[in-house]
């Protein structure tokens, strides 16, 4: 029974700690605060969500929304300053590059 018991402490243990190294490698972030916040790193060689929508309110786009994402391009969908609808895409690449920009009716 006593060896049951240490057998069972110990396997919690290694799950534990398994767990929380993994955790640590991506998905929650922890601070010195004790907030968590989630973040996964894109693969590498591949665009952000988050950079390639700094970049589509660069080019004037602003509220906008991603409508379209494969292994090759992310298009977003948003409006301008004069309130028209525009879509953009870009590459996914590291860099994001725009590939097309088209207003739509």
């Amino acid at each position: 029974m006593k060896s049951r018991l240490s057998s069972k402490l110990v396997l919690s243990a290694v799950a534990l700690l398994a767990s929380s190294t993994l955790a640590s490698a991506g998905g929650w972030q922890t601070d010195t605060q004790g907030t968590s916040n989630w973040h996964v790193s894109p693969p590498i060689g591949q665009c952000n969500v988050s950079r390639a929508k700094n970049r589509a309110i660069r080019a004037g786009i602003y509220r906008s929304e991603i409508v379209y994402r494969d292994e090759n391009v992310l298009t977003f969908r948003g409006l301008t300053l004069e309130g028209d609808r525009k879509e953009i895409t870009f590459g996914n690449e590291s860099s994001c590059p725009e590939l097309k920009s088209r207003d739509i009716p």
